[in-house]
């Protein structure tokens, strides 16, 4: 036996084994798809027949032109189908040897093609899977095609054959990527759009893509049947396809993380592939990325994770390609926008190899060989040959930084060969002596800036001594005035206060009431001192010449805060006496206006304004002299007994502690507005040094780093005040209120109120009331942070209240308003017009000029009313996600509202819903419960959750909705949507349900439309409901056939569905198959003959088959049956001549005299079909001639 013999015999042998298996194996068959790449002889001799054959078999049962029998075990022939089409797939894709691609190879082709449109047909009652292999096998051949074409020098048509048939296979599949909601198939038609976009475009000149890969500068310009320009615009619309393929708000149904992470990494495929694109793709893709990102309802937190590391790790490598440095620039502001640690960890290492490389340099320097110090100067004192006129002997100065430049070396090797005398400059060493002069000049240039720079820092090290000189004469001015204050005051010593008589402790106080007055005069000086050095460059401030004064305090840089703490001190004691003489005399002295109180609290106003004049710069300051008047308020009321919130007086130290909070958290939050404010307004565009742009870094703007992450300093000062009354939080409303601080606002708020427990219901108040703000940032961004307290909160029944409030509001406004527009309606159409009209046709012009008005009034008053609905009703929603019975509320409201309001309500909940589509079970006890007049609430709610066309609907769904149909008496409109969930034996039964919805309404139609769609349509590993050929034989069914008019009906609708193309959904074939199989039932109905009376008219069917299935009926004795199945039959028999008249002699004279007068135009066609017998043959007919 030979080696070829024993392959084949090896393939045969696991063919057979692998699909009499149950279920087939697929491990085996790709074993055998193996094989056959191995010996690619094999597909050309035999199992491309086998896998086209596998592959026709699930076509023709599915679409209802093969046995029926197998239509049972789909399961079974979709393995083998899959494995056919892998195997037409490398046979098609290979080029075979040379004297098979003019004989066999294109036969093969055509069988290929003519499979795959077949198959594209019918892509709704497909398997999933045999259509993918399909698009896939399609991909692969529609470039190997087209270099096919191109290649050979042949003039057999058959070649062109094949381009244009791939040609409109191509178009079709272009319009599957704009219609089909198939996660799964849009998957493999990305893959087509980007072999498109890269095989129909040029190659740039980067050299990014091998020119020897197929591209449109290798398609000739002149071909017989090539398009070149039309093949472009394939290309152009490919590519603007894969762009539009992105999900929005708009077209959630492809939300799914596989299919987008697919069609980034095609995206960015093709910007490697084809770099002049990449600009307008890096545009549009980080668009798409921002608004997908913006919103809270698109998509879940974690599908956004893995699509933002997906677009991160694809940019970061098409990045580090070496031909993308025309776009770098693009791509590194692209990256920092996107951040992520990837990013970060490939900018670090590019530092660290900078770092290394510099270190390698400098290593190279130092154990370079330089020249002795004396040899050096016996060389420069030789002889060296004059340059010639007009020109300068560049290549032989010294170049200025030469240790630091790895040019230099060579340089410096040519002088020294120079000086020896060894060098001679011919024309061998000319281009290196021209490179030496260029590197020479440029040194000489660079020279002459750093001297230009030194010059200029030298004049402003001078400026800046002056200024210090001056400042250094200010503080010795200063040191005197506070050593002459110091001996001009006697030394205070305060005494015990117990041994103190009453006057001698009022003495004491005022004394130092004065004293501190009096010092806070030289406090103000320093002050204004501290402003002159404000200009003072760190480098040579006062820390660099510190002192210590007569008073103990330094002159360094913290002597002004280290004075205004000391002051803030003596004031805290002065309360701290006070409140001891007051308890010493058990008496409360008098704290008036008129006291010395006031003075007082004058003295360190200037400190607090210095704070809150700069309040970021002074915020370690603020805490400090905060909490030393806390202290102080803690020492003289230890228990804390007067309310902190409502103080004695104003004069009292907690007065003056809550009006410094007050004053400095005021000046805190303004700080951070006004920095919020200006990030917000500074653009966020990555800007590159010359540097760093070479070596591949970027540098991200300060103000950009700001803007990803709000300011802390409100957050910091509410962390560390010692004390904060709740009502400070107010002033954080200022941020809420501008869409620019919004950010801030509730940032802030969200962390402070976890942090600080006692301002908690506070900020929650403020949140709330935000929550409901008409500006939808500020609004959601507060309604995250009030969901995180929900429902694990002491709060959350607080929070429930005002959610249920706020809506309460927002429908009864959308009710007036509601009411207002119905009476705006109203109004225009009973307005008189004047001057009337002439005329009825004037009169009908004017009827639609109101409707027109009236229509465009509707629409602008419906998205206001929506609009205003949305704004009081997200908090509601939002809390849902967490506790969906808080949507039996929205229930409640809906039954009560106008249609108008019902419609909004509607439209708003739709996102909440969608997100629920992976775990329906948590809203079904809801709606199963809707209550009575909310019917189109729980059917919209119904279908949203099975909308998405590629996800068979849950099973726990499906159960709950058909039981509540079952226990409340619903109608069909509420299982339409779910019968993709249900099993063939469950869905055959809720058919009659679902056909008597018709009402001759076009309403009644589309749902009914929607029913045979869900019952055809195939899933993701799973099989229709029911193949075409079952759902017209289940509309026969007695139970369908029992509604009469409503039946008809029904199969009108099935027979006039269409595709989006515009041809039939249900091929004629169906139509063949399911009468045939009718005409064999026991049981038969006048419904079968109506089907087949639309077959023959609608369809132009064969008369003969619609006359077989009569024949079949007389032979039935159709005239024993049902009297309406008599009646349709003798109208079949009328509406079919003269086909029908050869049946009849088959009928008995009886029956045939019934007809007759059933009908009486029938008579006339049977009497002149007998006179045409021959005499005998006539005499039983006697009775048609009298």
């Amino acid at each position: 036996m030979s080696e070829k013999e024993k392959v084949l015999k090896k393939a045969d042998g696991l063919y057979s084994e692998a699909v009499h298996e149950t279920p087939p194996n697929r491990t085996k068959l790709d074993h055998l798809v193996d094989l056959l790449c191995d010996h690619p002889q094999l597909l050309y001799e035999k199992f491309f027949d086998k896998g086209h054959e596998a592959a026709s078999i699930v076509v023709d049962v599915w679409h209802g032109t093969g046995d029926m029998n197998a239509d049972d075990n789909l399961s079974i022939l979709t393995p083998p189908a899959a494995w056919g089409w892998t195997v037409m797939e490398e046979t098609v894709c290979h080029a075979p040897p040379r004297e098979l691609m003019e004989t066999k190879y294109p036969e093969l082709a055509q069988k290929f093609l003519k499979l795959a449109e077949h198959t594209l047909e019918h892509v709704e009652s497909t398997p999933g899977l045999i259509v993918r292999r399909s698009v896939q096998a399609l991909t692969r051949f529609w470039p190997e095609i087209i270099n096919a074409c191109i290649s050979l020098k042949t003039t057999n048509p058959v070649w062109k054959q094949l381009y244009e048939k791939m040609l409109e296979l191509a178009q079709v599949l272009m319009q599957m990527s704009e219609r089909s909601d198939d996660p799964a198939l849009q998957m493999h038609l990305v893959k087509f759009l980007e072999t498109e976009a890269t095989v129909f475009t040029p190659v740039p000149e980067l050299g990014a893509s091998p020119r020897s890969t197929l591209n449109l500068d290798m398609l000739p310009t002149a071909h017989p049947y090539i398009d070149k320009n039309a093949l472009a615009k394939r290309g152009e619309r490919a590519r603007q396809q894969l762009v539009r393929l992105l999900p929005s708000s708009d077209h959630m149904r492809l939300c799914n993380t596989s299919f987008i992470t697919a069609i980034i990494n095609s995206i960015v495929y093709l910007m490697n592939l084809r770099p002049q694109f990449c600009q307008d793709l890096l545009e549009r893709l980080t668009n798409w990325y921002a608004v997908i990102n913006s919103s809270e309802q698109t998509m879940t937190h974690l599908q956004l994770v893995i699509i933002s590391k997906a677009l991160r790790i694809a940019l970061l490598h098409l990045y580090t390609r070496r031909y993308m440095g025309a776009y770098s620039e693009v791509l590194e502001s692209t990256l920092d926008t996107l951040g992520g640690p990837e990013w970060i960890r490939w900018q670090e290492q590019q530092a660290r190899e900078r770092e290394r490389r510099q270190r390698q340099r400098a290593r190279e320097r130092e154990q370079a060989p330089r020249l002795p110090e004396a040899e050096g100067a016996h060389h420069s004192a030789r002889w060296v040959p004059a340059p010639e006129d007009g020109q300068e002997d560049l290549a032989y100065q010294p170049a200025p930084g030469a240790d630091t430049d790895v040019g230099m070396q060579s340089s410096d090797s040519t002088g020294a060969k120079r000086a020896a005398g060894t060098i001679d400059v011919d024309d061998d060493d000319e281009e290196k002596q021209m490179r030496l002069l260029e590197e020479s000049a440029k040194r000489v240039k660079l020279e002459e800036d750093k001297e230009k720079e030194a010059s200029m820092q030298s004049l402003e090290e001078e400026k800046r001594l002056q200024r210090h000189q001056r400042a250094q004469a200010v503080d010795r001015e200063m040191e005197d005035e506070m050593q002459k204050a110091l001996l001009s005051e006697k030394q205070f010593d305060l005494p015990i206060m117990d041994s103190m008589p009453l006057e001698t402790r009022q003495e004491h106080v005022i004394e130092a009431i004065r004293r501190v007055a009096a010092g806070s005069e030289q406090l103000r000086k320093f002050i204004e001192h501290k402003r002159i050095l404000h200009d003072v460059p760190s480098s040579l401030n006062l820390i660099q010449h510190q002192k210590v004064l007569a008073n103990g305090l330094s002159t360094n840089s913290k002597v002004l805060e280290d004075s205004m703490v000391m002051l803030v001190r003596l004031v805290s004691n002065c309360y701290i006496v006070f409140y001891e003489a007051k308890s010493a005399d058990e008496a409360d002295p008098d704290m008036g206006p008129s006291t010395q109180w006031g003075e007082l609290h004058a003295c360190i106003d200037q400190i607090l304004q210095s704070i809150i004049d700069s309040p970021r710069t002074h915020y370690e300051l603020a805490m400090i002299l905060l909490y030393e008047l806390w202290m102080s308020v803690v020492i003289t009321d230890p228990e804390l007994k007067r309310a902190p919130d409502k103080p004695e007086n104003k004069y009292t130290v907690l007065a003056l502690y809550l009006q410094w909070c007050e004053s400095i958290f005021d000046a805190i939050v303004k700080s951070s507005m006004e920095l919020a404010a200006a990030s917000e307004s500074v653009p966020t565009s990555t800007q590159t040094t010359g540097a760093d742009s070479a070596n591949g870094a970027a540098v991200v703007p300060q103000q950009q780093q700001q803007q990803q992450q709000p300011d802390e300093l409100i957050l910091n000062f509410i962390k560390d005040a010692p004390y904060l009354l709740p009502a400070h939080l107010l002033k954080i409303e200022e941020c809420l209120k501008s869409p620019k601080t919004a950010l801030l606002g509730f940032t802030t708020l969200e962390r402070a109120i976890e942090l600080r427990p006692s301002i908690f219901n506070a900020g929650l108040d403020i949140l709330l009331t935000y929550s409901a703000h008409p500006e939808r940032a500020t609004r959601v961004g507060c309604i995250r942070a009030v969901k995180k307290h929900y429902p694990n909160s002491l709060s959350a029944q607080r929070i429930v209240t005002v959610a249920n409030t706020s809506f309460d509001i927002g429908m009864k406004g959308a009710s007036t308003r509601a009411t207002e527009l119905e009476k705006k309606v109203k109004d225009i159409f009973e307005r008189v017009d004047e001057p009337a009209p002439e005329n009825e046709e004037k009169s009908a012009e004017a009827i639609e000029k109101k409707k027109a008005e009236a229509l465009t009034l509707r629409k602008q008053e419906e998205q206001s009313i929506e609009s205003g609905l949305v704004i009081h009703m997200e908090l509601l929603l939002a809390l849902s996600t967490k506790n969906v019975e808080l949507l039996s509320t929205v229930f409640e409201a809906y039954k009560k509202a106008m249609p108008t309001v019902q419609i909004a309500v509607r439209r708003i909940i739709t996102p909440l819903i969608k997100s629920m589509v992976n775990t329906p079970t948590k809203i079904i006890p809801v709606l199963t419960n809707f209550p009575t007049g909310s019917e189109t609430l729980a059917l919209r709610i119904i279908y949203l959750l099975c909308v998405d066309g590629a996800r068979v609907p849950a099973k726990e769904l499906v159960q709950a909705v058909l039981s509540m149909c079952d226990k409340r008496k619903l109608d069909g409109n509420f299982i339409v949507f779910i019968f993709g969930g249900m099993d063939r034996e469950e869905a055959l039964r809720r058919l009659p349900i679902v056909v008597s919805l018709l009402n001759n309404s076009e309403g009644s139609r589309v749902m009914l439309r929607e029913s045979f769609a869900r019952l055809t349509t195939s899933y993701l590993n799973r099989p229709s409901v029911l193949s075409p050929t079952q759902l017209l034989m289940g509309l026969h069914d007695p139970s369908v056939a029992a509604l009469g008019n409503k039946a008809m009906e029904a199969i009108s609708v099935y027979e006039s569905m269409t595709k989006p193309d515009g041809t039939h959904m249900f091929s004629t074939a169906v139509f063949d198959t399911a009468l045939k199989l009718l005409s064999e039932q026991e049981h038969m109905t006048s419904l079968m003959l109506h089907t087949a009376d639309v077959y023959y008219r609608q369809r132009n069917g064969p008369v003969g088959t619609v006359i077989k299935l009569l024949q079949k009926l007389i032979e039935r004795k159709v005239w024993h049956q049902d009297e309406s199945l008599m009646k349709a039959f003798v109208h079949s028999f009328r509406v079919m001549q003269p086909g029908t008249l050869a049946l009849v002699k088959s009928i008995p004279q009886d029956v045939l005299k019934r007809m007759v007068e059933m009908d009486k135009d029938l008579a006339v066609s049977i009497r002149e079909y007998v006179g045409k017998m021959d005499e005998q043959a006539r005499k039983p007919y006697k009775w048609l001639f009298k």
